[in-house]
């Protein structure tokens, strides 16, 4: 049986130039569709800027009228420190690296050096660290023993840090043209801050959706009765765009077994600029990859060390949208009232629901009523015709992150 058995070794230098820095900058980084922070001073800090609204005073010859510096947004992403490990049989481990050799045009195996060897092998290293940090930046919980626990990602950070300013509503999928998503991507940008709006032009803000939303979104797009429409289903569409705004698919389906009390179909509309990743090699102490064959056992193993984390910035600048687990809702208007029955799923996270009435203003029309968390649910209550505009199930699930659905 064959094996590989040279050790290689990346610390220092050779550890950002060879191992990380091309998987965490250029096209790479781009593929992640975040702001990417790699090896910058520690502690990693996020900064957004924000200038005076009105910068022209009137000419004078001398003195200065500048008034108050510009304002600035700081957050410290908190950083932990990552080992990633990897083994492999040596069998399995040599049949993998060499088809990655064989795959390549440029090699000559009658003088195959190490070189190639060592780049194959730091190929498949870093792909399953590269994965790995994508998976952990969305579903990353430090309190969850199931997996994916070094640190906590964004849907964590946004549960558990759910600001006022922070738009937050629910949806419910129905109907298999796709129809649901569309309409969830429209009520996500009329439900946004200005703040956000006025972003647009700056070509920064996406959609950050699960495969489910997108799939259904694209499935909408091909229910439009012209050519280009059909032509897409026919060759596939690259990228998806609302109203010019990109859609991205996150890929997480293969991991929602690990998202425990964390969304799992979701939403985020935001600037590109408010999620960011930090990674580092360079100030974290004892930070390598190293790779060897262990006799003794007969396997190939691969370890690195480093330190990474995520955040996001401004809750204000972030539109987020989670599905809610009812399988039916029926509103029934009769005279002054309103009767809602609502059909939870079989997988319910919620903890309590509460129904709302508003006004034309949108100013709350009739106290809460709770609705029971059972299969079957139905509330009535009194409202005033002439100022009832429309309801609202605000829903507040077991990890205490509330949502609105709008009725």
């Amino acid at each position: 049986m064959s094996v590989i058995e040279n050790i290689k070794a990346y610390t220092g230098n050779n550890l950002d130039t060879i191992f990380f820095r091309p998987m965490l900058t250029g096209d790479s980084a781009e593929e992640l569709g975040i702001k990417v922070l790699y090896n910058v001073p520690m502690p990693t800090v996020l900064h957004f800027w924000k200038g005076s609204n009105n910068v022209l005073k009137k000419f004078e010859s001398k003195g200065w009228n500048g008034g108050v510096p510009a304002e600035k947004f700081q957050k410290v992403i908190d950083m932990h420190r990552v080992k990633a490990e990897c083994s492999y049989s040596a069998s399995d481990y040599f049949s993998t690296v060499f088809e990655l050799i064989a795959a390549r045009p440029d090699v000559n195996f009658d003088d195959l050096s190490g070189t190639e060897l060592e780049e194959a092998e730091t190929s498949l290293f870093r792909a399953a660290i590269a994965e790995s940090i994508r998976a952990t930046m969305w579903y990353g919980d430090t309190e969850n023993n199931i997996g994916y626990d070094t640190f906590d990602g964004f849907l964590k950070q946004i549960c558990r840090h759910q600001d006022g300013d922070m738009v937050a509503m629910g949806y419910v999928k129905g109907g298999n043209d796709g129809a649901w998503a569309e309409k969830l991507l429209q009520q996500m940008w009329e439900k946004s801050s200005d703040k956000l709006k006025n972003l647009r032009s700056e070509d920064n803000l996406a959609f950050f959706v699960t495969s489910d939303v997108y799939n259904a979104y694209e499935s909408s797009l091909d229910n439009v009765a012209i050519e280009a429409a059909y032509l897409a289903r026919q060759n596939g569409r690259d990228k998806l765009y609302y109203r010019g705004i990109p859609v991205v698919d996150v890929r997480l389906s293969g991991y929602v077994d690990f998202a425990g009390d964390l969304p799992k179909s979701f939403a985020i509309l935001t600037d590109r600029r408010n999620l960011a990743l930090a990674v580092n090699t360079s100030e974290m102490p004892g930070s390598e990859v190293r790779m060897w064959y262990n006799p003794d056992e007969m396997e190939n193993r691969q370890r690195a060390i480093f330190a990474a984390g995520c955040d996001y910035l401004l809750p204000e600048l972030l539109t987020v949208a989670v599905e809610v687990p009812i399988a039916e809702s029926k509103v029934v208007f009769d005279g002054g009232s309103m009767a809602v029955t609502i059909k939870w799923g079989e997988s319910s996270n919620v903890k309590e629901a509460f129904l709302c009435g508003y006004n034309g203003a949108g100013w709350m029309d009739c106290d809460n009523e709770e609705i029971e968390h059972n299969p079957s649910s139905t509330v009535e209550f009194e409202y005033d015709m002439e100022t009832f505009s429309y309801a609202t199930l605000e829903v507040v699930f077991t990890n205490d992150f509330s949502v609105q659905v709008y009725l």
